[in-house]
Formats: structure tokens, C-alpha cells, sequence
């Protein structure tokens, strides 16, 4: 009996000190990475193993956790050669093993990925240890690896979004800035101008009711003469520029017989072009259109159909209807309702009729300098730019690239930004680019260099910088 009594507690000795040997086993995680990318998120470490025991099996099974949940990682099952062989013999196969030897090459990687849920945005690593061997197994107290570690931050990047105009000459500045000069592009369009958009598209001399005689002091005529003496002056002095035509046309009102209407309206057309020629540094007769609008029935059907006369639609129908018979036509505008809404447009709509000669200038830029492209203001008025001048390219890039960086290609973007050769107005662009690349480095790099170029954008953007660069450590 004493016999059998000292053979148990020989073999719980012996117990006692195999699973000592086995608590006294290191395993070191390290280098832990726990991040997202894409719809998942990655969970990696190293594990360096201190001391090892080919009897046993180590099971690391990490978990990521939070206040609102918690997910057990697949199980890595570090088994010593003696127990790895002893389980080949016994059938048994772990799931995730590493067969722990002498020839391991160290350290041993661990790395899984895993579906991102919501509840996942803050959360810790820690890694649990279960040491088994052939009759026993306990725990190794958890390593907490990363805590508190923040995994999503949507990235919202900051840049400008308007594109950069382009870099006009003066004369294309001046274009879009006075109605009356246009590109030869719209030299087709000039007699619709002058019927439907003429206070758009013409300067307006103003003369006195039946004269011909150019008042420069009269309704403004010395500025806007002065404005198309200073466009004569813009196309002479722009190298690439070519004055091409000039169209002047002479109205009178319709009132008084045809006869004397048309031959006045001639008349002020020839005195406007006269005037014209003395702006200019030579006679320049071969450029000019006189266009003799004889009476203005299109002015007047304008005002008329603008108004808000209880008889407009009475008075539009007799206009319409004997457009080849003018005397006919006034008559029965006279005849109207008693005479009412004929006294009425006598005072109120043909006054400006009476006194009208309109002025177009045209000109042409030598395409093989800088026209490639139009450019159209609100009014409908065209002037020519080339987006690939040597002004203009950098301008051109940058825009086409800031467009598909609002669609999200930032990699096409980037391809057209470098080109710009070092322009400062896309430093944030650039970096804007390689950070949702996710190329952190080179992010940075443009952004202190945007910031050193005083850019507001590249301030907010580096921070947002320092937050990814923190969150994917």
C-alpha cells in the first residue's frame, strides 16, 4: 500500500513539473497591425517565441473587442514536433497549426481578415493563450496588443472645386466686356443680331429725330465712340489679332412715308461709317457693311410683344399682316381702336426707333497662336482662348484634373497634374491625389509645399493627413 501511495505521488510530482516547464514557455507578439482596408478589417501581428516545449501545443486565439462587441480571430495552434508527431499517429489535425522546431524560421507571422461591422470603429486586441499537453492544459494570462484603436475615419478631402478661369489678352478681356466686338465665328450670325439681339450684340449711336448728323455730345456717343476706337487700338497692337469687318446699319422709325425713312437710314449709316474711319489709323473702306434697316418694324413688334397692352395681340396681327405694304400697315395701326394704342407708342415705344445706328466689329485671331477653344458669356457673346497655350495649359490640366477628382479618379487626376510642372496652383491637388491613394509619403511632401505656398486647403488637409497615418500605424 505504501508502495502504490509513493507511485502516485512520483507521477504527480513528475506532472507538476512538466506543466511548470510549460508555464515558464514565452510567446512575444509584436508588430501588431490592426486596421481596415476596404470592407474588412486586417489583424496581424508577430509572435516570437522565448522558450519552447516540443510536447506542447500553444493556441493563440486573438480577439477584438469594444463596449458594444467583441469577435474571437481564427486560432493559431503552435504544436511542438513531439506533439504534432503524436497527433499525426492519433488522427488528430489542428485547424491552423505551426509545427514548432529548431528549423522554424522566427518570427512566426499571424494575419487574418474579417468582415467590418459598425460596432468595429473603436476597438482593442488583446490575445488569449491556452497551453495544452497530453493529460492537462491551462491558461496564459491576455496581452493586450492595441487599445482603444480607432479603425474608420471617412476621409473627406478638402480642395477647390471651381475651376481657374483662363488667362485672357486684353483684347479678349475687352471682348467679353463690350457687345459690340465679336470673333468672325459669329460673323453668320450678324443680321439675327441685328433683328433679335441687337442691344446685345451692337453698340448704339443715337441721333437726333429726322437727322443724320452725329452729335458726339448727344445720349452718350462720345463713350461709345470712344469704345470702338479703343477696340480698333486693342486689335492693332494684339500680334495675333486681325480686324475682319465692321458692319454698320442705319434705322429710322416707321412712322413718315417709306421714301424719306430709307433714304435717312442710309444716310446715318454712312454718317456712323464715316466717323468710323476717322478712329481708325487707316480708311480701312474695304471692311465695312452698310446695312440700311429702312424702318424698324422689328423693333417695334419687339416692344409691342414685350408689353402688356389689353390690345397687343390686335396690333402684333396688323403688323404681321402687311409686311409688304408699309403705308397699309401704318394706316391701319392708326386706325386701331380709335387711334388709342397708336398715341400710345408714339410716346412710349418709338422714340428709341427714331434715331438708331448700330455698329459691329469683328475680328479674327491667328489660330495657330492661341485660338483653339470659344468661350461664351451669359449674354451669348463668344471669345476665343487656347487651353494649351503656354498660358493657358497648366489652367487646362489643372481643371480637367479637379473634375475627376470631384467624380473620385483620383489616379487619372494625379497622371494629369504632374504634368504641370511644378504650377503652385496644384500642390494641394497633388497631395489631395496621393493621399486617397494612399500613399501617405509622398502626401505629405505636397502638402508642405502647398502650405508653404500660403494654400488654405493643405493646413486641414495634412491634419486629416496625421489622423489616417495615425489610425493604419
Amino acid at each position: 500500500m505504501k508502495k502504490s501511495i509513493c507511485i502516485i505521488l512520483l507521477f504527480g510530482w513528475v506532472a507538476a513539473f512538466s506543466l511548470q516547464a510549460a508555464g515558464s514557455l514565452k510567446v512575444i507578439p509584436g508588430n501588431a497591425t490592426i486596421k481596415k482596408v476596404g470592407n474588412e478589417v486586417l489583424v496581424s501581428f508577430d509572435i516570437q517565441m522565448d522558450t519552447w516545449d516540443r510536447n506542447y501545443t500553444l493556441y493563440v486565439i486573438p480577439v477584438i473587442r469594444n463596449g458594444q462587441g467583441q469577435q474571437a480571430l481564427s486560432p493559431l495552434a503552435l504544436v511542438g514536433k513531439t506533439r504534432a508527431l503524436a497527433n499525426q499517429r492519433n488522427g488528430i489535425q489542428e485547424e491552423n497549426q505551426v509545427v514548432v522546431s529548431r528549423a522554424l524560421q522566427l518570427p512566426v507571422k499571424y494575419e487574418v481578415t474579417v468582415p467590418y461591422e459598425e460596432w468595429m470603429a473603436e476597438v482593442s486586441l488583446e490575445v488569449n493563450q491556452v497551453v495544452a499537453g497530453c493529460c492537462d492544459s491551462y491558461e496564459i494570462p491576455a496581452l493586450m496588443l492595441a487599445e482603444n484603436r480607432l479603425l474608420y475615419y471617412e476621409v473627406v478631402p478638402e480642395f477647390r472645386t471651381q475651376p481657374y478661369e483662363y488667362e485672357f489678352t486684353e483684347l479678349e478681356q475687352y471682348t467679353l466686356e463690350n457687345p459690340f466686338l465679336h470673333s468672325m465665328e459669329d460673323y453668320e450670325k450678324r443680321y439675327d443680331i441685328l433683328v433679335k439681339d441687337r442691344d446685345k450684340g451692337s453698340s448704339v449711336v443715337i441721333f437726333t429725330v429726322g437727322s443724320h448728323r452725329l452729335d458726339m455730345d448727344f445720349q452718350g456717343n462720345k463713350d461709345v465712340l470712344n469704345a470702338i476706337a479703343k477696340a480698333f487700338e486693342l486689335i492693332e497692337n494684339d500680334p495675333n489679332a486681325i480686324l475682319k469687318h465692321i458692319m454698320v446699319a442705319g434705322y429710322a422709325s416707321p412712322e413718315g412715308s417709306l421714301a424719306f425713312n430709307t433714304a435717312l437710314a442710309q444716310r446715318r449709316a454712312e454718317t456712323v461709317k464715316s466717323f468710323i474711319q476717322t478712329l481708325m489709323s487707316a480708311p480701312h473702306t474695304h471692311l465695312f457693311e452698310l446695312y440700311n434697316g429702312r424702318e424698324d418694324w422689328g423693333g417695334l413688334r419687339e416692344k409691342v410683344e414685350q408689353s402688356d397692352r389689353t390690345e397687343k395681340g390686335e396690333i402684333l396681327e396688323v403688323i404681321d399682316a402687311y409686311t409688304m405694304e408699309q403705308e397699309i400697315r401704318k394706316t391701319k395701326l392708326k386706325q386701331l381702336n380709335g387711334g388709342v394704342p397708336y398715341r400710345y407708342m408714339l410716346e412710349h415705344f418709338y422714340p428709341p426707333l427714331r434715331s438708331a445706328g448700330y455698329v459691329q466689329v469683328y475680328y479674327e485671331i491667328d489660330r495657330t497662336a492661341t485660338v483653339a477653344t470659344a468661350v461664351t458669356d451669359e449674354l451669348g457673346r463668344t471669345t476665343w482662348v487656347d487651353p494649351d497655350s503656354p498660358e493657358n495649359i497648366n489652367i487646362t490640366r489643372i481643371n480637367r484634373a479637379t473634375q475627376w477628382m470631384v467624380e473620385g479618379e483620383f489616379g487619372k487626376a494625379l497622371a494629369e497634374l504632374l504634368r504641370t510642372d511644378g504650377d503652385p496652383k496644384c500642390f494641394n491637388h497633388i497631395g489631395v491625389c496621393y493621399m486617397m491613394l494612399n500613399q501617405y509619403e509622398e502626401a505629405g511632401e505636397w502638402f508642405r509645399k502647398a502650405i508653404g505656398q500660403g494654400d488654405t486647403y493643405a493646413p486641414v488637409n495634412m491634419e486629416k493627413l496625421t489622423h489616417i497615418k495615425r489610425i493604419e500605424k
